[in-house]
């Protein structure tokens, strides 16, 4: 992989257009299966997941089962989760097994996919001997601590896909950090959709509109290979913090606490504990005449100390690497990341079966912990989608979208037009898919 050159916020794109078929035809949605899921790199679980030899998650996408297992203490085998006898599946959900046994004829399989039992295997009559009776095996790939499969066994390597992905977020050691909380439910809306939100930042100041009490910077977003970036177009990059230049007005010090709270209260992410106390430490170490700069380095060096007394050490990312990083990756197809040095903010959206019209949604915190206090917290199922179960800024998003999803349906609507500055990452995403899909890649505007 080579170095990739510094990123340059791009000049105006060309207006493209983007058809609606993807997110509203179910004859597509049923040829994904195939053309998409079957051929992509995808992360089925976090390694935090399956820790002990034995440990197994069911991944599920569409009609496709996978199970993924720690087969030794470092490594992770996934294979097609059916009996090579009559199809029955052998997993649901996560657990721990010495080896997975069938249970309607009691066939089993060691950790290692071989078969290790057939019930009167005699009748056969040795037919089984040529008969693939092994588990069949899906391609594993791991990175930052996600565990990634790709059910095509001729694929590229799993470094090869992510680039420049990896580049950019792997000094940030993502695989440093655990879950502190995670949440699963439904969303009647196409599963591209959902993650096309979550991905670009022009929506925020109208569905948004308390975020811009405290200065939210506008942001760009584009294609970065088959995936996605966005940054700001402000001061800095990397999230939290950065975008306390934009304030003209308001005392710094204010804005910067006010932000961090807000992040805390509306997201349950994009801060930490540690933040927001470092926030409250430079009210009293600075003068309301110190400068955003100021600001923002004194902000960042306290919570680097804090957080290392508690025994959290951040990694070392250039300045300039983390500017450059921006504040937001999608990773093709259907993850996305908001890195930090010492949390992450993590959207995973999968289809719901073959309704273009529904979603699973998964949004979770990673985040540093001292050695040895890492919580282990349960999925949180929310079977009502309200603000007291999202919090306010995911809330937001979910009422548009299942009314952006109503609405593709217009007979008056077969096309829809990306803005070209800061929604070129939807337009990129839907590139990315139309050469997975064998489809028409998105139209000039104007084009026939």
């Amino acid at each position: 992989m080579n170095d990739p050159t510094p990123i340059q916020a791009p000049e105006l794109a060309e207006p493209m257009t983007l058809s609606v078929e993807p997110y509203i035809s179910e004859s597509y949605a049923r040829a994904e299966r195939d053309l998409l899921w079957a051929k992509v790199w995808q992360v089925a679980c976090r390694e935090e997941e399956i820790p002990n030899v034995g440990d197994f998650y069911s991944y599920e996408i569409q009609d496709q089962s996978i199970v993924v297992v720690r087969s030794a203490p470092d490594e992770i085998s996934a294979y097609h989760n059916v009996c090579r006898h009559r199809g029955r599946r052998l997993t649901k959900g996560c657990g721990h097994a010495t080896r997975f046994r069938c249970a309607y004829h009691g066939w089993q399989y060691k950790l290692d996919g071989s078969n290790l039992s057939v019930q009167e295997r005699e009748d056969w009559q040795g037919a089984l001997d040529n008969w693939p009776i092994d588990l069949a095996p899906v391609k594993v790939g791991r990175w930052s601590g996600f565990v990634f499969i790709n059910m095509d066994p001729d694929c590229e390597p799993l470094e090869d896909y992510l680039d420049p992905v990896n580049f950019w977020l792997d000094p940030f050691d993502l695989g440093g950090m655990r879950y502190a909380w995670r949440k699963q439910g439904k969303l009647a809306a196409n599963w591209k959709t959902v993650i096309e939100a979550f991905s670009e930042g022009y929506h925020a100041i109208v569905t948004h509109p308390q975020t811009m009490q405290f200065g939210m910077p506008r942001t760009w977003s584009g294609g970065m290979g088959k995936h996605g970036l966005m940054r700001n177009t402000g001061v800095g990059g990397g999230g939290i913090g950065t975008s306390i230049s934009e304030a003209k007005a308001m005392d710094p010090r204010a804005k910067l606490l006010g932000a961090v709270r807000q992040q805390r209260e509306t997201t349950g992410s994009l801060t930490t504990d540690t933040f927001i106390a470092a926030a409250e430490k430079v009210m009293d170490v600075l003068t309301e005449t110190a400068t955003p700069q100021e600001v923002a380095m004194t902000f960042m060096q306290l919570a680097r100390e804090m957080d290392a007394e508690r025994g959290v050490i951040w990694p070392n990312v250039d300045p300039m690497h983390q500017r450059e990083a921006g504040i937001n990756w999608s990773v093709f197809p259907n993850t996305v990341l908001l890195q930090n040095v010492t949390f992450c903010f993590g959207f995973r959206i999968r289809p719901d079966g073959f309704n273009p019209d529904s979603c699973i949604i998964e949004i979770y915190h990673l985040e540093r912990f001292p050695e040895g206090q890492e919580p282990k917290p349960e999925v949180q199922i929310i079977t009502e989608n309200t603000v007291e179960n999202w919090k306010l800024l995911v809330f937001q998003d979910l009422e548009n979208l299942e009314e952006i999803q109503k609405g593709m349906k217009s007979i008056s609507l077969n096309r829809v037009v990306p803005n070209p500055f800061s929604e070129n990452s939807v337009v990129n995403l839907q590139r990315s898919l139309a050469h997975y899909m064998g489809r028409a890649e998105p139209k000039p505007y104007g084009a026939s």
